[in-house]
């Protein structure tokens, strides 16, 4: 999945490679973290799950609010990515993904 987080993130929202590697280490965390407290494979991200992940990160962790923002922006993206690969049949994507004619 991570493979497939890392193209879409270079073809389709253009991040440099530094950006993608922080992401990608970013998530493989949030994914531990997520499959170590609930059991469960991860099939989407929802407000609760990013809400208890914000808490043990500031809380937990200890992490300072710029290294959290930066935590939640590759969360953000991850979702993107999960609509984008899950997309359903009348999905609309937004103006930044439309193909340019």
């Amino acid at each position: 999945m991570l493979e497939e987080f890392k193209k879409y993130l270079l073809y389709k929202e253009h991040k440099s490679s530094s950006t993608i590697e922080t992401y990608l280490r970013y998530i493989q965390e949030f994914i531990n973290w997520y499959n170590s407290s609930t059991n469960k494979e991860l099939l989407k991200l929802d407000r609760k799950t990013i809400g208890s992940y914000k808490k043990y990160l500031i809380s937990i962790k200890k992490r300072k609010k710029a290294t959290v923002s930066v935590e939640l922006c590759a969360l953000v993206k991850f979702n993107s990515f999960f609509c984008y690969k899950n997309a359903p049949r009348n999905y609309i994507p937004s103006k930044k993904h439309r193909a340019v004619n």
